[in-house]
């Protein structure tokens, strides 16, 4: 029988030293382990231990971090956070592995599944979701950004009070591997001070927007199991179950009596919803990833949802979509009126242009805008049937009320600008016209949704209240 060992080792990746620590059998299926920003990969002690003898755990301290090296260049992207893991696991001969990455780790994590699919047999997600918590970020800002040179005992008690869900010496045995001793005798951080510096030239995490950041979420095609903390202020419950229900093969649980750093606040819990997810995946409880298809006709859609049903149906998601193209409609027309209204008679031979309320507007600037102004009152109806559609098959009145909440509040954003513009430009009987159908379009857009939001049908329970979408 293989012996189970300990090993703290480090291993170079390019020009960083990184060091990592090891638990169990080389010849096990492989854990690779990311921790959060701020600590380091010992956050997994208490799940690694927890683990011993079925894998071979390895908890990485990534560059900045732990006792790994920090960057000369300050590069603390998200690209070359996902380049070191690649890297690692070059180094340590790693052909697959299950990944498991903890709040920036987990942004880490998800990075790099997408990017490499085939080296990700399984992926867990810690408190991490495609939108944080503005109060919980700011919480560990604060605690992260305090004194760095005190005495350790005060580092202890500063930790205490920052997470009282764990006992005063479960803190005193994690703060030895957080900080470091100083030439005065005192104790500081180990991560890279810079970070604790304002106005720092650091390149820190991503510059992708918030539905860039949604989309690489939807983009996992591994198994994922997203684990919140019941009392985490970072990783709201409304947000995790969003994402789930966007993801392509992901499931949550949720891990009562933890805050946000789940693995040490209550490590049976979070061990036991790993074990079993893990299982699921090594019984094949996961189907491949469904290839993407071309979204189904109108025809074919209200054939489909036709027959009567429990819940709101299909139309009135149709009638805001086509409510939103009417109204861009509008605008588009009354652009074209105004340009054929932007000069005055020639005089003297001479013609001058005559600004619509001081702002002359070009033909093609104006079909553009509203084009732009289509496209994303577009991708607003596409989602919203999507949503809408899965809701129906799951009978689910309350995410129907959802996607008609995103679609109003959509168009509050979007929609707003186009009864404006047909407002402002508009003249003549014709100009009348257009602006009473741009106010008849939106308010059947609004009346459409208003109306799935009173629907008083009550949802038929889920059989399985975490169900695996694949």
């Amino acid at each position: 029988m293989e012996t189970i060992t300990y090993l703290d080792r480090e291993v170079r990746v390019g020009d960083l030293k990184l060091h990592y620590q090891e638990w169990g059998p080389a010849s096990a299926p492989a854990i690779l382990m990311l921790h959060g920003f701020g600590v380091s990969g010992h956050m997994f002690d208490e799940f690694a231990e927890r683990m011993l003898g079925r894998y071979r755990l390895i908890a990485l301290d990534q560059r900045g971090h732990g006792d790994s090296d920090w960057s000369e260049t300050g590069d603390y992207s998200r690209d070359a956070f996902v380049d070191d893991v690649d890297g690692f696991r070059v180094a340590l001969g790693l052909d697959q592995f299950i990944l498991i990455g903890h709040s920036m780790g987990g942004l880490n994590s998800v990075s790099y599944a997408v990017k490499y699919p085939q080296r990700v047999r399984a992926l867990v997600l810690v408190d991490v979701g495609p939108e944080a918590a503005k109060e919980g970020v700011d919480n560990i800002v604060r605690f992260t950004r305090g004194p760095d040179d005190l005495e350790f005992e005060e580092f202890v008690e500063m930790a205490h009070r920052f997470n009282q869900r764990r006992t005063i010496e479960n803190i005193r045995e994690r703060m030895r591997h957080r900080l470091r001793p100083t030439e005065n005798g005192k104790w500081t951080w180990k991560f890279d001070k810079r970070f604790r510096e304002a106005g720092s030239s650091l390149r820190i995490g991503s510059e992708l927007t918030s539905d860039q950041t949604w989309q690489l979420f939807r983009d996992i095609t591994v198994p994922t199991l997203l684990v919140r903390g019941s009392e985490s202020d970072v990783l709201k419950q409304d947000v995790a179950e969003r994402a789930i229900r966007e993801m392509q093969r992901a499931s949550l649980v949720v891990v009562p009596g933890a805050g946000h750093s789940v693995p040490g606040d209550n490590p049976p819990e979070f061990t036991a919803a790993v074990t079993g997810f893990l299982d699921d995946v090594e019984a094949g409880q996961f189907a491949a990833a469904p290839a993407p298809t071309a979204p189904p006709s109108l025809d074919k859609l209200v054939r489909t949802h036709a027959p009567a049903r429990r819940g709101p149906g299909l139309m009135p998601v149709l009638l805001i979509g086509a409510g939103a193209a009417a109204v861009l409609l509008a605008s588009l027309f009354a652009s074209q009126r105004r340009r054929s209204r932007s000069r005055r008679r020639p005089e003297n031979g001479r013609s001058s242009p005559e600004p619509v309320h001081g702002h002359p507007l070009d033909l093609s600037t104006a079909q553009q805008r509203a084009l732009d102004l289509l496209g994303e009152l577009a991708v607003v109806g596409r989602e919203s049937v999507e949503r809408a559609r899965s809701v129906i098959h799951e009978t689910e009145i309350e995410r129907a009320r959802e996607a008609a909440h995103d679609v109003l509040a959509s168009l509050g954003e979007r929609g707003r600008a186009a009864p404006k513009a047909v407002r402002r430009a508009s003249r003549g009987r014709r100009a009348k016209q257009t602006r009473s159908g741009a106010g008849t379009a939106l308010h059947l857009t609004a009346g459409a949704a208003r109306w799935l939001l009173k629907s008083g049908t009550k949802p038929t329970p889920r059989r399985r209240p975490l169900a695996w979408r694949s």
